[in-house]
């Protein structure tokens, strides 16, 4: 087997890890209520995430900010919600964690995903203060931006394989 092949393996590991989270979470939330409107901007929500590789980050922060002006108490969460979340990315990041991979390409794509992870926590860490001071909220917009462009290397990289 190539070395290429092995990464593709990998990321395939990486992946899986990654759709397992999601399957496992949309399980815990479907006996959960939800409006029409909740679920209009959940389903928005996802098809901007859906499509995030095939933007700019400009264009995200756009679109993000267009749906937030259109569903303006979508995502409002208390401290609970936050603490949440934060536990999900701690289990997700713990499943990463455990992956055994063969490649130092996959090993450096998984550090990757584990800096993206961590700073989603600190991002989340910071909402729970209250309130959102202006320091506070360029912090959170600082931890972002840094996620974003880990995130647009990442997706750097599944294009190089993708490609092969």
């Amino acid at each position: 087997m190539n070395t290429s092949d092995l990464i593709n393996k990998d990321i395939e590991a990486i992946l899986q890890i990654e759709y397992q989270d999601i399957t496992d979470l949309v399980k815990d939330y479907q006996d959960v209520p939800i409006s029409e409107e909740n679920q209009e901007a959940l389903y928005a929500y996802n098809l901007l995430y859906m499509n995030i590789h095939s933007l700019s980050e400009q264009e995200y922060l756009d679109a993000f900010n267009q749906l937030g002006e259109k569903y303006p108490n979508y995502g409002l969460a208390g401290e609970n919600d936050h603490s949440r979340t934060i536990a999900e990315l701690e289990g997700l990041k713990r499943a990463l964690s455990q992956l055994s991979l063969q490649t130092q390409q996959g090993q450096y794509l998984l550090q990757l995903k584990l800096s993206v992870i961590e700073l989603d926590i600190q991002v989340y860490q910071k909402l729970m203060q209250s309130p959102i001071t202006p320091a506070i909220q360029a912090e959170i917009d600082l931890l972002e931006s840094d996620a974003y462009k880990i995130i647009d290397e990442i997706n750097t990289i599944f294009a190089q394989y993708d490609d092969e």
